[in-house]
């Protein structure tokens, strides 16, 4: 992501001082490798070089402090401003990392696991088809393997986004009552069970509302 160009620039000391600021110390004092942690650098470095992104920030923390902040880059593809500590970023999708930990924490706990069937959670999701574009007609297919908690982690679950393409599967997304906001979560997850899959589970990557499912 790049940098929002609309907004002000504010001072690092400014944002650090709207929370309790979090220390500096040596990677090696927080368990972290200094040489893996430049290599994490160096891998954005070499994306920058390709021009696959203009910049990006590094945080690395452990234990309440910070171990490894490193700006590389610009700021944006037609900038020669440098990246900053304090560059401002335009994010989406935050709720997705989130969530995700969530799962996670619960994995921990034992709660469930990352190859427990999503059905096993949500039975909307027991017998799904995988719908298959042939000449524009929609052709349902049963699914290979059931779909898996991991495969929403991963958004290789086989499911969609409604803006994301315009094939028979992304059609009866948009058709649906999937981005209505009188709905609840229950309801939401039993909209996207009843609809086909774009991709047998594990398949590929889509971006999708995978997440929303696992919340």
């Amino acid at each position: 992501m790049t940098p929002s160009t609309a907004a002000p620039s504010v001072p690092f000391s400014a944002l650090r001082s709207l929370s309790p600021p979090l220390p500096d110390d040596q990677p090696e004092a927080l368990g972290l490798s200094t040489a893996r942690l430049q290599r994490a650098s160096d891998a954005f470095k070499r994306e920058v070089d390709k021009g696959t992104l203009p910049g990006a920030t590094l945080l690395v923390g452990r234990r309440g402090r910070i171990g490894w902040f490193d700006a590389i880059g610009r700021q944006a593809p037609d900038s020669d401003i440098p990246m900053r500590p304090d560059s401002i970023f335009r994010i989406f999708s935050m709720t997705k990392p989130i969530v995700s930990l969530g799962i996670m924490m619960l994995v921990e706990d034992g709660e469930l696991l990352l190859s427990d069937p999503v059905a096993k959670f949500i039975p909307e999701f027991a017998d799904q088809k995988v719908g298959i574009d042939k000449a524009g007609k929609l052709e349902l297919v049963p699914v290979a393997q059931p779909m898996t908690v991991q495969d929403l982690l991963r958004h290789t679950s086989g499911l969609a986004y409604e803006h994301t393409g315009s094939s028979p599967v992304h059609q009866l997304y948009q058709q649906s009552r999937v981005r209505s906001r009188k709905i609840s979560n229950a309801e939401h997850a039993s909209i996207v069970g009843g609809l086909p899959l774009i991709c047998q589970p594990g398949a590929e990557f889509n971006y999708s509302r995978s997440t929303d499912i696992l919340g």
